[in-house]
C-alpha cells in the first residue's frame, strides 16, 4: 500500500514538472529569437497587456475600450477632468467559455498581431485560436479571427461565447440595425470640446452568436469585422461608410491578414536591427511597435504619453510627442513626422493665437498649449500649474521643424506649409521676452521669467536655461526660415537682437549650467540641462557637457523620475567618449519596459502603463546614443558605438534628403550603403582622417569602425572635396 502510495506521489510530481516545463510550437519558439514576438504561457494584469493598433484606432487586448485619435469628451476648462480620449466600447471583446484554457499568447512585433492559442481540457485535442489586429491599410477596420481545429476529434465540437456589454460614459449610443450577421450604432460625445463641436462614430460591427461550431475532422475560421467612421471624415455619410468599408473587407475576408501583414512588411523597411543581444533586440523592436502603432501619415493627430491604446494623461498632445517621441519617427519615417505629427500643429494654429492673446499681457504670435487635444486649445486641468507655466513646449516645437527641414531639404513644405508657424513662434518669444536694466551692458539683455521648465519640480523661476535655449533656437530658426522662404516683413534683426541677448545661465566657477536663477541643488523630476546638449546640441565645451551630466546625473529623481531621463544621460556618455559610463546607465534607460509584453511603464513602480514617452527617449538612446546621430542643416554626424553585451546595431532605412541609408556596425567595422536614391543626389562620406568618399546606390562601403558625416552634395560644391575616393 505505502508504495502504490509513493508512486502516484511521484506521478504526481513528475506531471507537474512536465507542466511547468511548458513548451511552445518550434515555429513559435524560431519568432521569439528572432526578437519578432513576445510571448507568455500565462498573461499579466490588465495594465501590462499590450495593444494593437494602426495610428488611426487602438486598443488593449483585454480591453473594454477603443480609442480612435482625434475623438475627444468632454470641455476644454475643467478642474481635474477635462476633454479626455472618449471612450468607445470594444464590440468584440469575446471570451471563450467550453472549458477555454489558454496554453499560450504573444504579441507579434513585426506583424502587428496578438495572438492567443486555447485548449480545452487533456481529454480534448481540439484548440482555438485567436488573433487580433487593427488593420493597417484598411484603417477603419479591427479584426479578430477564431480559428478553431478539430481535425484531430471524431465528434463535433461547439464553442459557447460570451461578450461584453456595450456601454460607455462618453457617448450617446443608438443602436441603429441588427441582424445575424451586424450591428449597427451612431456614437455620439456628450460634451463638446468648446462650442457646438459634437462628434459623431458610425460603427458597423459583426453580431455575436452564443456559439461556434466545427464538425469533426475540420478546421474553421471566423471573422469578426468592428468597422468605426468618425464624422471628422464624412460629416453626412459616416454611418453609411462604416457600413460600406464593413462590406467591401468582409467580401475579402480571407486576405485580410495578409494585406495587414504586407504593410507592416513596408513599414518595417526602415528599422533597428540588434545583433547578439535578444533582450536588447525585444525592447527596440517592441518600443517603435508601440510608437508607430500610435500615429500615421494620413491621420494627423500627432502622439500621446500614454499611446493612442489608452485614455493615460487624457489622451492628450504635450512636448512629448516632439521632444521625446518624434526624433525616431523622423529619422525612419519622415513623412509620418511631418504629416502626422507636424501637422497637428499646424492645423491647430488658431488655438495657438488664442492661448497667446489669453494671457493679456500682449504677447503675439504662436503660444502653443501645454496640453492640446480636439481643438488646440489649452486643455490642461485648471488644478495643475503646467498650463499656465510650462511654455517651452512652443521652442520644442520650432525645433522639430527645424530638424525636419535639415534633414529632408523640403522647402516646398517650408514655404507653403510651415513657415507661418515658425514665423509665428519666433513672434511669441520676442513678446514673451523682458528686456532687462544691466549696469555697464552695452548690449540689450533679456530674460524670460516665472516659467516652468522640463523639471515640474521647480514652478515660477525665471531664466530656466532650457526655456531661454529653446527660446533662442526658435528666434534663429526664424530668422533663418525667413531667409529661406523670403520673407522680407519678418522683424529678423529683432529677433536677432533678442536671441543674442537673452540670459544663459551659466557658472563660471563650476563651469556648469545651474537649471534656473537661484538653483540651489534641489531634486529634479528628469532631464532637464543635460538636453542643451542633445538634443539641442546648444555649443559648449566637452568640460562643461560632462559638468552638467556629473552634477545632474546626482540630482534626478530615481523613484518618480519619468523613464526617459536616463537615456539622455546615456547619449551624453557616448557623446564625450565614456562608454564605460553609459553603460552603467544603459540598463536602467529600458528597465520600465514592462515583461512579458515590454508595456513601458512611466516610473519603475507605475504611472502611467503604455508610456510611448519612455520608448522614444530610449530609442533615442539606441539611435542618436550608440548611433550617434546628429541633424545638421548641411550633413548628418553619426558615431558608431555598441552597448554592452551586443555584437552589432543597424540602423536600416535612415531617411536623408531623398534617399535612405542603412548603416551597420560591430566593435570592428562598419558597413554603410545607399539603399535607394530617388533624387540621384551625389553623397560624400567622410571619415575621421578627413578623407571624403562618394556613396554608390546599393553599393556597400566597408570601413573601420569611428566616426563620420555624411553629406548631400550637388555638382557646384564637388569643388569644395580635394579628394573624392571612388570605391
Amino acid at each position: 500500500m505505502l508504495k502504490t502510495v509513493l508512486i502516484g506521489v511521484i506521478f504526481v510530481f513528475l506531471i507537474g514538472i512536465i507542466r511547468s516545463q511548458d513548451v511552445y510550437p518550434e515555429w513559435w519558439q524560431t519568432r521569439i529569437n528572432q526578437g519578432h514576438l513576445l510571448s507568455a504561457f500565462e498573461e499579466p494584469q490588465s495594465e501590462l497587456m499590450p495593444s494593437v493598433g494602426n495610428g488611426y484606432v487602438s486598443y488593449v487586448i483585454g480591453s473594454d475600450s477603443i480609442y480612435i485619435g482625434g475623438v475627444f469628451n468632454g470641455p476644454a476648462s475643467s478642474l481635474e477632468n477635462p476633454s479626455h480620449r472618449a471612450q468607445i466600447p470594444n464590440f468584440q471583446n469575446i471570451t471563450l467559455l467550453s472549458g477555454a484554457e489558454l496554453e499560450y499568447a504573444g504579441l507579434d512585433i513585426e506583424n502587428a498581431t496578438y495572438t492567443r492559442v486555447y485548449t480545452f481540457g487533456s481529454g480534448s485535442s481540439t484548440t482555438a485560436t485567436v488573433v487580433y489586429y487593427a488593420h493597417q491599410s484598411i484603417r477603419n477596420v479591427l479584426v479578430q479571427e477564431i480559428t478553431i481545429d478539430n481535425t484531430l476529434n471524431t465528434q463535433d465540437f461547439q464553442l459557447d461565447l460570451e461578450s461584453a456589454p456595450v456601454d460607455s460614459i462618453d457617448f450617446t449610443i443608438d443602436t441603429l440595425d441588427q441582424s445575424d450577421q451586424t450591428t449597427q450604432y451612431n456614437l455620439t460625445i456628450l460634451t463638446p470640446e468648446l462650442g457646438n463641436l459634437f462628434v459623431s462614430v458610425g460603427v458597423t460591427t459583426s453580431t455575436i452568436p452564443p456559439s461556434l461550431s466545427v464538425e469533426s475532422g475540420n478546421s474553421k475560421t471566423f471573422y469578426f469585422l468592428t468597422s468605426l467612421v468618425t464624422s471628422l471624415e464624412t460629416e453626412q455619410f459616416y454611418i453609411e461608410t462604416s457600413m460600406d468599408i464593413y462590406k467591401i473587407s468582409w467580401n475579402i475576408q480571407d486576405s485580410l491578414e495578409k494585406s495587414h501583414r504586407d504593410a507592416w512588411k513596408k513599414i518595417w523597411d526602415s528599422r533597428i536591427e540588434v545583433g547578439g543581444n535578444l533582450d536588447l533586440a525585444q525592447v527596440v523592436n517592441s518600443s517603435l511597435y508601440y510608437i508607430v502603432s500610435s500615429v500615421r501619415d494620413d491621420w494627423p493627430w500627432s502622439l500621446s504619453p500614454g499611446s493612442l491604446s489608452s485614455n493615460g494623461y487624457h489622451g492628450h498632445v504635450f512636448w512629448d510627442s516632439e521632444t521625446w517621441m518624434y526624433p525616431s519617427i523622423l529619422t525612419l519615417y519622415p513623412k509620418t513626422a511631418r504629416d502626422g505629427i507636424l501637422q497637428y500643429r499646424i492645423n491647430h494654429l488658431e488655438g495657438a493665437q488664442e492661448k497667446a492673446e489669453s494671457y493679456g499681457v500682449g504677447y503675439q504670435g504662436y503660444m502653443f498649449p501645454w496640453e492640446s487635444a480636439f481643438t488646440g486649445t489649452e486643455v490642461c486641468p485648471t488644478v495643475a500649474p503646467t498650463g499656465l507655466l510650462e511654455q517651452h513646449i512652443t521652442g520644442d516645437i520650432s525645433f522639430a521643424m527645424r530638424q525636419y527641414f535639415y534633414l529632408t531639404g523640403d522647402l516646398k513644405w517650408l514655404k507653403t506649409t510651415a513657415y507661418p508657424a515658425i514665423k509665428g513662434m519666433a513672434e511669441f518669444w520676442a513678446s514673451r521676452v523682458t528686456n532687462e536694466t544691466v549696469p555697464d551692458s552695452y548690449n540689450p539683455v533679456f530674460s524670460i521669467n516665472i516659467v516652468i521648465p522640463p523639471d515640474e519640480y521647480a514652478v515660477g523661476v525665471n531664466n530656466s536655461v532650457y526655456t531661454n535655449v529653446i527660446a533662442k533656437m526658435a528666434l534663429e530658426w526664424g530668422v533663418e526660415a525667413a531667409s529661406l522662404v523670403g520673407d522680407k516683413t519678418a522683424p529678423v534683426e529683432q529677433w536677432n537682437e533678442i536671441s543674442n541677448g537673452l540670459i544663459v545661465l551659466f557658472n563660471e566657477t563650476s563651469q556648469m549650467h545651474p537649471e534656473y536663477e537661484g538653483y540651489q541643488g534641489e531634486t529634479i523630476k528628469q532631464a532637464d540641462v543635460i538636453l542643451l546638449g542633445y538634443p539641442l546640441m546648444y555649443n559648449m565645451s566637452t568640460e562643461v557637457r560632462s559638468n552638467d551630466l556629473i552634477y545632474y546625473q546626482t540630482k534626478t529623481d530615481i523613484v518618480n523620475g519619468p523613464a526617459m531621463t536616463w537615456a539622455m544621460f546615456v547619449v551624453g556618455w557616448l557623446e564625450l567618449g565614456q562608454p564605460q559610463e553609459a553603460s552603467k546607465l544603459w540598463p536602467q534607460s529600458y528597465s520600465n519596459a514592462q515583461q512579458p509584453f515590454n508595456v513601458w511603464t512611466e516610473t519603475p513602480t507605475g504611472g502611467t502603463v503604455n508610456f510611448i514617452t519612455g520608448a522614444g527617449g530610449f530609442l533615442q538612446g539606441v539611435i542618436n546614443g550608440y548611433g550617434g546621430l546628429r541633424i545638421h542643416s548641411t550633413y548628418l554626424d553619426f558615431n558608431p558605438q555598441l552597448p554592452i553585451n551586443t555584437t552589432s546595431l543597424k540602423l536600416r532605412g535612415v531617411h536623408y534628403q531623398s534617399a535612405k541609408l542603412d548603416i551597420y556596425w560591430t566593435s570592428q567595422i562598419m558597413q554603410i550603403e545607399l539603399s535607394s536614391n530617388k533624387d540621384q543626389l551625389d553623397f560624400v562620406l567622410t571619415t575621421s582622417n578627413g578623407t571624403p568618399q562618394y556613396l554608390k546606390e546599393k553599393v556597400t562601403l566597408t570601413l573601420p569602425v569611428g566616426t563620420f558625416t555624411i553629406e548631400a552634395i550637388s555638382s557646384s560644391t564637388h569643388k569644395k572635396h580635394k579628394l573624392l575616393i571612388n570605391y
